[in-house]
């Protein structure tokens, strides 16, 4: 079987703690057509020299960008494989994620993007937050575009798409901070449906659950504005179930961080 090349684009900006873990779950997949390339926006906490150590084995750029977006934007035009995909410099890829990825896409080339499970782990990488993945799981098997214009259920680092269907609907809009990937999605999903691969591609990573509780609540509102410009007043209805979805999760993942923070005082 003639496997497709695959370009992975990192953005880091002072993770030395994680990124040597990111990379290692990148190269350790041992696929023979491989494009990897960090996007560093000037880290200063030791990643630079991280990078140099794996110089042979990747390219990196090391200066200042216009935020996460942008240096994935400029990753992608730097890269020429004919699939594509990002992995954040806190998380990690699962063995046998590419050649199981390459192997679909070369099975069925008229799918454009692709997309499979991906767990929650924590700062040592243990599982965690299973019913919120249990969740997502049931309505990644589930896909449609109306129920994604509801609500985002892709996980980002398990998400792989052909480099024409990016140049198709265009990169990353760097107006957003935390939904820029939604937004992508809602955009492929609109001309290409996703092809779901039931297996476990990624894991992403919690690490401050203050902070991430915050973002999520920031997420849930970028992500309403980006479903009400691709949906551009065609889908009232699904505009407003969204908007009640926003609230219910963002008083859930509120009500789940007041639970960890009482267990925390009572440990």
């Amino acid at each position: 079987m003639n496997l497709p090349s695959l370009s992975i684009v990192t953005p880091s900006f002072n993770h030395a703690e994680f990124i040597e873990r990111t990379i290692q779950s990148v190269l350790d997949q041992g696929y023979p057509n491989l494009e990897y390339l960090v996007m560093d926006g000037g880290s200063t906490d030791g990643t630079a020299e991280i990078l140099r150590r794996y110089g042979g084995r990747l390219r990196y750029v090391s200066e200042k960008d216009g935020g996460q977006a942008d240096a994935l934007n400029q990753g992608f035009s730097r890269t020429s494989g004919e699939i594509v995909a990002w992995l954040n410099s806190d998380d990690e890829y699962l063995p046998g994620a590419f050649d199981a990825v390459a192997r679909f896409f070369a099975a069925n080339p008229s799918v454009e993007w692709v997309y499979g499970r991906c767990p929650i782990i924590d700062r040592q990488s243990r599982p965690q937050k299973a019913l919120i993945t249990a969740y997502k799981e049931f309505w990644q098997r589930r896909y449609s575009y109306r129920r994604l214009l509801i609500e985002n259920f892709i996980p980002q680092p398990a998400v792989f798409f052909r480099r024409r269907l990016l140049d198709r609907v265009g990169p990353l809009d760097t107006g957003y901070h935390n939904a820029f990937d939604y937004h992508l999605w809602v955009r492929m999903g609109a001309v290409a449906a996703p092809a779901f691969l039931d297996r476990e591609l990624a894991c992403f990573r919690v690490i401050d659950e203050s902070k991430t509780s915050s973002n999520f609540v920031r997420s849930f509102t970028e992500e309403l504005d980006a479903a009400r410009r691709v949906a551009a007043g065609r889908h009232p209805v699904l505009m407003m179930l969204h908007a009640v979805n926003r609230y219910k999760l963002s008083w859930t993942y509120a009500a789940l961080a007041r639970v960890r923070r009482m267990r925390a005082n009572v440990g």
